[in-house]
């Protein structure tokens, strides 16, 4: 074979200790200056025959195992294997990787094989996990969020990992709605009882991200490009430090801001059922001058239908709007949380953030009791961008509910 490829070892630090938990196996190659270079692109080039292509892998996938005696203690091996290989194989008793941990008398419980491709045989993809767990390996799957697709064949393969795709991750600093949906897939990734890696994080942004979508395990450039030897456990836990004291600080003024932003809202919302209180007519509410942040607002009934237009907050004033009238919003999380309470009448409910669909913007849900048979909800513009209005930050879960005096 005329390539030549070795690995280099990039550090996964884990989020709790700021230590290295394992390293990613990389694939490297020289170029024709001399300098060390990704070899990914390898893999994928047609130009090369796959037999070819595939004994790179295998002799990549080897160089890396033989490592596995300088492993430091507490810490794993990670490799890619894509299950494109799969069809040059007779069958799936006598894998590769396998031979080599016998050829080596290596410990496998110390290896995590990252399955880089899901769009194959997912019957065979699975019969290859099975296998791989037969023999003590952990696996992760690598690029989860590229495509919702793969939702259901997560949930088939029960991974021990699921690295959150980079490209998402980057996106999510960004955008609004992209932080939203990296910290959906972190916490389904979660709730699958899977752990959760970010992978590409090269910011403070990103990281900090990373740490809002459960993320156990980080990996990229802010800690370690690859590198020839593995690094010392502890050579990143000095970063981590630094990262997480930032972080505190940056915490800590975020919810100072939050709870003032809490409490001016919360004023106007009682200023405002004042107003639904006593009002007999809509000539009584056009005198309430509602700040910008509010969008709308609109009552229900304690059984979650709603019995008014929605009022829409304008610079000409309030614009009624009777589409949404007789709907029912009682099955929302808000709104039962809100009435399963022991003292419904101080209590003032907030949604997760979301995506106002009339408006485009981030926003929230307010919910409070008006009376005994009223309640009143009040959309919120998201000044956060996806944060939340009451965290500058990061964003509180709605069962954050402050007490109304």
């Amino acid at each position: 074979m005329s390539i030549k490829a070795f690995p280099y070892f990039q550090p996964i630090v884990e989020t709790a200790t700021g230590r290295i938990a394992g390293y990613e196996a990389l694939a490297r190659m020289i170029d024709e200056t001399g300098t060390v270079v990704s070899a990914g692109a390898l893999f994928t080039d047609k130009t090369i025959a796959l037999k070819e292509r595939i004994e790179l892998d295998r002799d990549v996938r080897l160089q890396a195992l033989t490592q596995l005696t300088q492993l430091p203690k507490n810490t794993f091996l990670s490799i890619n294997i894509s299950p494109e290989w799969l069809q040059c194989l007779d069958s799936l008793e006598n894998l590769p990787t396998f031979e080599m941990i016998k050829q080596l008398a290596a410990d496998g419980t110390k290896v995590v094989i990252e399955i880089t491709d899901l769009d194959g045989d997912i019957d065979v993809i699975q019969q290859l996990v099975e296998r791989y767990r037969e023999q003590g390996f952990r696996v992760a799957i690598d690029d989860f969020g590229t495509g919702f697709s793969q939702l259901d064949r997560i949930a088939l393969l029960k991974p021990d990992i699921i690295k959150l795709d980079m490209t998402l991750l980057k996106n999510g600093t960004e955008d609004g709605r992209g932080s939203s949906m990296i910290q959906m897939l972190g916490e389904m990734a979660s709730k699958l009882g899977s752990k959760v890696l970010c992978e590409g994080v090269e910011t403070e942004e990103e990281y900090y991200l990373a740490l809002s979508c459960n993320a156990v395990y980080v990996q990229g450039f802010l800690f370690s490009e690859a590198v020839a030897e593995m690094l010392p456990p502890e050579k990143t836990q000095y970063t981590v430090k630094n990262l997480l004291s930032h972080y505190r600080e940056r915490a800590l003024e975020a919810t100072a801001r939050s709870h003032w932003r809490a409490e001016k809202v919360k004023a106007e919302l009682l200023a405002l059922r004042e107003v639904l209180r006593t009002a007999s007519d809509e000539e009584d509410l056009q005198d309430f001058v509602a700040a910008d942040h509010l969008i709308r607002f609109y009552i229900c009934d304690r059984l979650g239908d709603q019995i008014s237009p929605n009022y829409e907050n304008s610079d000409r004033g309030w614009i009624r709007d009777d589409n949404h009238k007789g709907y029912n919003w009682s099955w929302r999380p808000y709104f039962f949380e809100l009435l399963g309470s022991s003292d419904t009448k101080n209590r003032l409910v907030f949604s997760d953030p979301y995506q106002d669909i009339h408006t485009g913007m981030g926003a929230q849900t307010a919910v409070l009791v008006i009376d005994h048979s009223r309640i009143l909800l009040a959309d919120l513009r998201d000044d956060q961008q996806g944060g939340g209005i009451f965290n500058g930050f990061t964003a509180m879960p709605a069962s954050w509910i402050p007490d109304i005096e």
